[in-house]
């Protein structure tokens, strides 16, 4: 990912984020470095997904600094951010319905303005992703299951240095939270992953490190068996039955 070794793919120094009188987040300090698998856990309201709209160009911070691959975020548009690497995906599919999977996939490829991927990484991914034998089929029409990894065919074909997943396994069966967390290990040999995830079998199978938001401030970052054992984060956030 042509990073020094010691330098984080993505920074944050003291980034804050406002709404009226009320922190979203509240002088946060985050690293990330390449082939890192990071997640991300708190309650609902707690500042994630404030977290990766900031970062994503979606929200102006109130201060701080952002820096990923070496460059400032400050004042980048998502398009920017994506062609310096950094997609993401939303809670909700964020798809085409009316169009085929094989139309949505070709919208995503005109969003990479230069080095578009090859066409051997190209098949590759649709392989990878059983997306060949849906190709002609609308959108909305496929699973939600199949929806998902269209999304992730979506980044992919962006290049990603690093990929934000906003709970990727929500309204998932179990046998395809299965093959999704299987699919997101294996995704690990492509780029890096940030991972918001309410299912902690996700965080623990998955994330080489995790990072706790309660209100808006970050309580504690470490590995997930020190974080999952934490028992300011058993109080707030992940109750008795995970003590």
């Amino acid at each position: 990912m042509n990073q020094p070794i010691n330098t984080p793919l993505l920074s944050v120094k003291e980034l804050s984020l406002r709404f009226g009188g009320l922190y979203a987040l509240n002088k946060i300090n985050f690293q990330m470095h390449a082939n890192e698998t990071l997640g991300m856990i708190g309650p609902n309201g707690s500042g994630k997904s404030s977290f990766v709209n900031v970062l994503t160009g979606h929200f102006t911070p109130l201060c701080g600094e952002m820096v990923f691959a070496d460059q400032s975020m400050l004042g980048k548009s998502s398009n920017q951010l994506v062609e310096m690497g950094l997609c993401r995906t939303y809670q909700a599919v964020r798809i085409f319905g009316n169009l085929s999977v094989q139309k949505n996939i070709d919208i995503a490829r005109l969003l990479l303005v230069e080095n578009a991927i090859s066409s051997d990484q190209y098949s590759q991914y649709l392989d990878w992703l059983k997306l060949t034998p849906i190709l002609t089929k609308l959108a909305k029409d496929i699973t939600l299951f199949e929806q998902r990894k269209l999304e992730l065919m979506m980044r992919l074909v962006l290049k990603p240095k690093l990929l934000m997943l906003d709970e990727p396994v929500g309204g998932l069966a179990t046998s395809e939270v299965n093959e999704m967390i299987q699919l997101l290990k294996e995704l690990k040999a492509y780029c890096s992953i940030f991972v918001i995830e309410h299912t902690m079998r996700v965080i623990k199978e998955l994330a080489d490190r995790v990072v706790v938001l309660i209100a808006g401030e970050k309580i504690a970052d470490g590995p997930p068996t020190e974080i999952l054992t934490n028992q300011r984060v058993i109080n707030e956030y992940l109750g008795s039955a995970h003590a």
